[in-house]
């Protein structure tokens, strides 16, 4: 493999890294950059800048929390579930968790009952911490109700902007229990507010002195969709984190900008892998200092950029298409400080980087930024050098791939010839949580190498992706699992049956659609008659229990039966070739 390696590793050979034997924690605050600890500010609200941490209070913070959590009764081992959007006190949670012995499982916030439930289920969380919002809370007790978990294990970061920051908050806290309850602003009825874990000192992180230590220990559980059912948790201990991160500086940091004045805005989500890469861990210990938005808004995006002079950023493919349709001057003017846009969590074609490279500085970089949940970021281009062939980069030192046919040999790889993509590397996850799993589906195969479900051919060293082995829908950058969708339609009383797949949408990427089947109304009378379910009551339902992305924006296709082989297994590709003339009748919404 080494030989067959060498012939595409931009090093020449498959670089071995030493990689610091540590816990993620440690690792991180092992500052690498000489910085002013007590005053630069890394972890920064982009709404509100009098809202930040600076490295000293990103400390403090940490080990303050970490106390409050042993107090509470978190055990090594133990998860907790942050269903949190993006907050500029994210990285000090994330921290604590772990640094408590803990486990970190994000969840997206646009979660509905239905997939909550489902994380919350795989991740058995000791705690959970959401927002002080009406709806958060409601929808983490109704959850955490139906799972047996007492309300008292959730705890609120506060949502509304006139809050003060989390590490000023405690003092109000304290003064109001020693005075006893106070009836004018009483605590929310469910969830203890996150100030509360602040009273009882500090505390400092578990550390790990061996590799075996740090292979054995979990660190954080992140979710990941398959193509055979509903997302499952990667699991990745604190060697797998540290892997990750020891090769990224050396790649990403733009050559013109010093890594001491990288400003990077974190618009991605920090509960998911590619969000998180560069916006937790590097902040502190590169002394970057990371802009923290709750979401993306293209708007208040391009004023950020512009207000703080960003140097670097991370986007899904739809902002790079929204960011194009802009006008050219005012674009270019916002956009100045820009270096290096890493661009990743779906396909995207050369015209389009090419288009948003012509916006940018001469100097500045845009990659294609590719990688999984299951091992992190794989590929990328190394700052400066900007490629217009639609190549996903090069692979990361420490990383070795292989291809290999549908026959399940190997390909050998040369100029044209296309394989699904394994990979194999230290930064590798340990599994999937409460799943087996076989070389005859995606996940771990033999000796650590990791299915991706792509296929890719390889030219000059560079990774072209070609297909998709998976069934992955990709919406606006998140991947959505078909068999996910078609388990909260099948609990529709009027759907027999129904398969979804992904259908082109008017931006170039795709959005869900269902095909179903109504269910039989009179099933023992002589003539059946089909239930008069419409295409929008199917929609409605579906939009109901899932997240806003997953929605069937392809549309509704009622048909007689869904094609399926004789093990039966969905034929997919026969679903897409179905048009109005087939079935019962054809919707959409």
């Amino acid at each position: 493999m080494g030989n067959i390696l060498s012939r595409f590793c931009t090093s020449g050979h498959p670089k071995s890294v030493e990689l610091p034997v540590t816990d993620i924690v440690s690792y991180a605050f092992d500052r690498q950059a000489v910085y002013d600890a007590e005053t630069k500010k890394l972890f920064i609200n982009a709404e509100d800048p009098s809202q930040f941490l600076t490295a000293n209070q990103t400390t403090t913070l940490v080990r303050q929390l970490i106390a409050g959590l042993h107090a509470a009764g978190l055990q090594k081992g133990d998860a907790v579930l942050l269903h949190l959007a993006n907050h500029y006190l994210y990285a000090a949670l994330f921290f604590a968790i772990i640094g408590a012995g803990g486990i970190v499982c994000g969840a997206n916030p646009a979660y509905q009952s239905f997939e909550l439930n489902h994380i919350v289920d795989l991740s058995r969380p000791r705690f959970l911490i959401t927002s002080d919002s009406t709806a958060s809370l409601a929808l983490v007790q109704q959850v955490c109700t139906k799972q047996g978990i007492p309300l008292s294990r959730i705890f609120t970061l506060p949502s509304s902007a006139g809050h003060h920051p989390l590490e000023l908050e405690v003092a109000a806290h304290q003064d109001s229990t020693r005075a006893g309850p106070n009836t004018a602003n009483p605590d929310p009825p469910i969830g203890r507010p996150l100030a509360s874990l602040l009273r009882h000192g500090e505390t400092t992180w578990m550390t790990l002195s061996s590799a075996s230590e740090m292979r054995a220990t979990t660190a954080c559980y992140y979710s990941t969709s398959g193509t055979t059912g509903l997302p499952k948790l990667a699991a990745l201990s604190h060697h797998a984190l540290v892997a990750q991160q020891t090769v990224l500086p050396t790649h990403n940091m733009p050559t013109r900008t010093p890594a001491a004045e990288t400003i990077r805005l974190a618009a991605l989500p920090l509960f998911h892998v590619f969000g998180a890469a560069w916006a937790l861990l590097a902040t502190v210990r590169h002394g970057q200092p990371v802009y923290v938005v709750p979401r993306f808004s293209l708007l208040p995006f391009l004023a950020h950029v512009a207000r703080y002079k960003i140097s670097e950023t991370y986007v899904a493919p739809p902002v790079v298409h929204a960011l194009n349709r802009l006008d050219d001057a005012a674009t270019k003017t916002q956009l100045s400080s820009l270096r290096y846009i890493g661009v990743g969590g779906a396909p995207i074609d050369a015209v389009a980087l090419r288009r948003l490279r012509s916006q940018l500085h001469a100097d500045a970089t845009v990659s294609q930024v590719w990688g999984m949940t299951e091992f992190g970021v794989a590929t990328v281009f190394r700052a400066g050098e900007n490629d217009d062939t639609g190549s996903i980069g090069r692979l990361l030192d420490t990383y070795e791939m292989r291809l290999v046919g549908e026959d399940g040999r190997e390909v050998v790889v040369g100029e044209g010839r296309v394989g699904e993509l394994w990979i194999r590397t230290p930064g590798a996850m340990s599994g999937y949580l409460r799943h087996e799993m076989s070389s005859s589906n995606e996940g771990v195969a033999e000796a650590g190498w990791v299915r991706t479900g792509d296929t890719v051919h390889v030219e000059a060293g560079k990774l072209y992706v070609t297909g998709r082995a998976k069934e992955l829908i990709k919406v606006r950058g998140w991947h959505v699992a078909p068999a996910e969708i078609e388990a909260v339609l099948l609990q529709h009383p009027d759907v027999a049956d129904c398969a979804v797949v992904g259908t082109a949408s008017a931006d170039g990427g795709e959005v869900p659609r269902a095909y179903v089947v109504r269910q039989t109304t009179r099933p023992g009378a002589e003539k059946a008659t089909k239930s008069p379910i419409s295409a929008q009551d199917v929609f409605d339902f579906a939009r109901r229990q899932l997240a806003s992305y997953k929605k069937l924006d392809g549309g509704v296709v009622f048909v007689d039966r869904i094609p399926r082989t004789t093990s039966g297994k969905t034929q997919r590709f026969k679903l897409a070739q179905m048009g109005p003339t087939e079935g019962a009748a054809s919707c959409a919404v």
